[in-house]
């Protein structure tokens, strides 16, 4: 079997189109064969718009050798904390916004307001709303709605924004719950990152069996990410009456991927499931380590991480533990060698190397 034939035949093996091959209308049976050249050839050369930048060696030889031993560096809370509050314009007034996702837009964007774009949301937003800083740490200020529940078709709630830079387009994904109470999710996209315009519904479809499966109920919470020239995302997997994830009813997390942000495959299993008697992994998210990938994502105890046995994104991952007991909803943001941690609150962690 020759390379190319063997390479979808892996990629068919570990990923669904829109779930089983349930495919919506604006997509296509077959993904575009540089999808399987970059799913099982070498790592990707990294774009330089709004490209996820490679996280540095901040593990042990034992992990480049092929073990496990993973820590991240110090992380130290930000003394300005919280960096980002609402005021009385935002709904979400006098209340912790939850969710933010953040894009450089220098040398990105055309005539930016600022260095810095972050949109946000609380859990039961029915507004996103954008804030622009010249830096990660602020000053913040608020700017103005870009979507609306009212512009969508969701019935209830526009959340967990996740922003990403394509082709001189701002690429905004947000789920929110459909009439029939699945909460899949949408794309809006913008020229300029103020003004969205263009609305896609939806473009990660939940699976039909809704009692069943492992995203029969939801695939929201996307945190989508471009490496090279693919869109990868992770996104939260419920199956009906699972939303309370208690006494080991399982919330997982899936993976997804894309060339053009439109088209996207959903893998067939999960990369991660909670551990039993306990919540979570809630909202994870992704970021390339030299030769491997750290998801960072939600429990019980706080903010989590697992790392990948190698560069493969499909995994299988390692569970590290506890990152920080008092984060969640982490988005992460490189910058002028600085990983800055944003997350619920909206309080920073910056970790330095």
């Amino acid at each position: 079997m020759d390379s190319a034939k063997k390479a979808r035949r892996l990629l068919d093996e570990a990923f669904d189109l829109l779930g089983d091959d349930i495919a919506l209308a604006h997509a296509t049976k077959s993904a575009p064969p540089s999808f399987a050249q970059y799913r099982y050839g070498g790592q990707a050369e990294l774009n330089k718009g709004g490209a996820m930048k490679t996280f540095p060696t901040q593990y042990t030889m034992a992990s480049a050798a092929g073990q496990m031993s993973f820590h991240l560096p110090e992380r130290v809370p930000y003394e300005g904390n919280p960096i980002l509050v609402g005021t009385e314009e935002q709904e979400f007034a006098g209340q912790n916004a939850t969710y933010i996702s953040v894009i450089p837009t220098t040398g990105v964007l055309e005539n930016p307001i600022d260095a810095f774009y972050a949109y946000v949301a609380t859990h039961d937003s029915s507004e996103i709303w954008l804030a622009t800083a010249p830096h990660p740490l602020g000053p913040w200020t608020w700017q103005r709605v870009v979507v609306a529940l009212g512009e969508t078709s969701y019935r209830a709630h526009v959340s967990s924004p996740s922003a990403v830079v394509h082709e001189g387009e701002v690429y905004l994904y947000f789920h929110g719950v459909h009439p029939q109470g699945t909460q899949p999710t949408s794309l809006a996209t913008s020229k300029d990152g103020v003004h969205f315009e263009q609305r896609i519904f939806e473009l990660m479809g939940t699976h039909p069996n809704r009692q069943n499966h492992w995203y029969g109920q939801s695939v929201s919470y996307v945190r989508v990410v471009k490496d090279g020239p693919m869109f990868i995302g992770t996104f939260q997997g419920n199956a009906l009456g699972q939303n309370d994830q208690a006494n080991g009813v399982t919330t997982v997390s899936g993976l997804a991927m894309s060339e053009d942000g439109i088209h996207w495959r959903l893998s067939k299993r999960p990369l991660m499931g909670n551990k039993p008697g306990s919540r979570g992994p809630f909202a994870s998210t992704l970021v390339r380590l030299w030769g491997r990938w750290l998801m960072l994502f939600n429990e019980d105890g706080g903010l989590s991480g697992a790392v990948s046995e190698g560069s493969d994104v499909t995994g299988p991952y390692e569970h590290i533990g506890c990152v920080i007991e008092s984060a969640h909803w982490p988005f992460p943001v490189f910058h002028e060698d600085k990983l800055y941690l944003l997350c619920a609150g909206i309080n920073a962690y910056v970790i330095e190397w």
